[in-house]
């Protein structure tokens, strides 16, 4: 085999992906690039991991509609949208159907949509809705879809092939057509004259091998939320007859979102200095409602840190986010004692020491130096996820369940325009209601 010792952990994401997300192995991925499978272990350290990073780089490449459109028509092309990903990425409709967490590394991307769709009329609990609707459908369509355009050698004819929708048809012909017994079916599996109307949309179709068989049903979906949407606004009342309160026009962008009663504790030496930790701070005050912002270093500038005054603020919030910049691949010294003095053994852990267990807690990390420093074949060999090892194993003790991290690479070179992109997605996972939990770093 020809050593390639030029890879990059990029060459292996474009590899993986050329392959199919739901089938590349770690051997075929080293063949692919020329190498052994030992050299991979310089660039990703399991399948899992070269996994998130496939669905990372996808979620990057996805072109979302643009804002301003009636919710109506954003869902309609926002399938679309999906379906191009799709078709660009073959495996990732199984892979996000059958992998429970597959759809982590798309939450930025799907709370986009979700503004969108509010922004475009719809209240924020249909929106989650309508969305959800969507992908499935998008999904389960589009995975019909490439069953019924695969190709599988014949049983009657060896040696040729046919596509699945051709086996499809044939099989339904044979079952209520004029054949009298298809795969051992009798006539009495045959329709009645009366039953031919409605059986025959159901007839396999050319234009269920594209986006035949999802656009009808997207209609239903936009049709029944727009009934909805048609008897909330005349009777002010959800289904169960309770009242859901004013449109999302008329209601304030801080107040449309999660109830969820979140602290924001930020730790920055230096904020005045700061780009990206000062941008997030500032973006997570506008947001108001119950969301809190303390900046620790401003009310502890001597580390002479209130301990009772900082477990009474961790007792009221139901999510606990600690936003820091990495000081030597760890956290700046203030929160490291914050941790030390608040933590208290019979308070934060311990046999008695319950009082922050089932809270969230959401680390938002800004990392200086570039993506490509960290993992196999960077400079600091580790990923950014194994140096947060020690803050998921603090989650455990204390009994928090722990988000996925909010990162932000590359920020001393960040633009401004990428500062206000991730400000951007920063108020979308702090207005969440339910975050996706870490689970597959161990």
């Amino acid at each position: 085999m020809q050593h390639n010792a030029g890879f990059t952990r990029d060459d292996v994401v474009t590899a993986a992906l050329e392959l199919g997300v739901d089938r590349f192995t770690m051997g075929k991925v080293a063949r692919r690039l020329g190498v052994s499978t030992a050299d991979l272990g310089r660039t990703v350290s399991s399948r899992d991991d070269l996994l998130v990073a496939c669905l990372e780089r996808v979620s990057a490449d996805v072109t979302l509609p643009p804002t301003g459109l009636s919710w109506q028509d954003y869902l309609r092309q926002l399938s679309d949208s999906l379906w191009d990903v799709l078709d660009a990425n073959p495996g990732l409709d199984h892979t996000l159907i059958d992998l429970a967490w597959a759809y982590v590394p798309f939450m930025s991307v799907a709370k986009r949509a979700h503004n969108a769709l509010v922004s475009g009329g719809l209240r924020t609990e249909d929106a989650y809705l309508a969305l959800n609707y969507t992908l499935s459908t998008v999904l389960t369509s589009h995975q019909q879809a490439a069953a019924m355009a695969e190709t599988v050698e014949s049983e009657r004819q060896p040696g040729r092939s046919e596509r699945g929708i051709d086996i499809a048809t044939r099989m339904w012909d044979e079952r209520f057509g004029g054949s009298s017994a298809a795969l051992g079916m009798h006539r009495s599996h045959h329709l009645h004259s009366g039953d031919d109307a409605d059986r025959v949309p159901f007839r396999p179709k050319e234009s269920w091998l594209d986006r035949g068989a999802m656009a009808p049903k997207l209609e239903v979906i936009i049709g029944g939320f727009s009934g909805l949407s048609s008897v909330l606004s005349t009777s002010g009342a959800g289904s169960d007859g309770a009242s859901r309160g004013p449109s999302p026009e008329s209601q304030p962008n801080d107040t449309r979102e999660s109830s969820v009663n979140t602290l924001v504790l930020v730790f920055h030496p230096n904020i005045s200095e700061s780009r990206v930790n000062k941008a997030l701070g500032a973006t997570a005050e506008s947001l108001g409602g119950n969301i809190t912002v303390r900046y620790m270093y401003d009310i502890y500038p001597d580390f002479n840190i209130d301990v009772a005054t900082e477990q009474a603020a961790l007792l009221g919030a139901d999510r606990i986010v600690l936003q820091y910049p990495m000081y030597w691949l760890s956290c700046p010294p203030l929160l490291k004692k914050w941790l030390d003095d608040v933590l208290t053994f019979g308070w934060a852990y311990g046999s008695t020491g319950t009082a922050l267990h089932g809270k969230e807690l959401l680390l938002a990390v800004s990392v200086g130096g570039a993506g490509s420093a960290y993992g196999r074949e960077g400079a600091h060999i580790y990923t950014i996820h194994e140096f947060l090892r020690p803050m998921q194993g603090t989650s455990r003790v204390i009994g928090t369940k722990y988000a996925v991290p909010f990162l932000s690479v590359g920020a001393l070179e960040i633009t401004d325009e990428a500062i206000a992109r991730r400000a951007q997605d920063y108020a979308a996972v702090l207005q969440t209601a339910e975050l996706p939990m870490l689970d597959i770093f161990g």
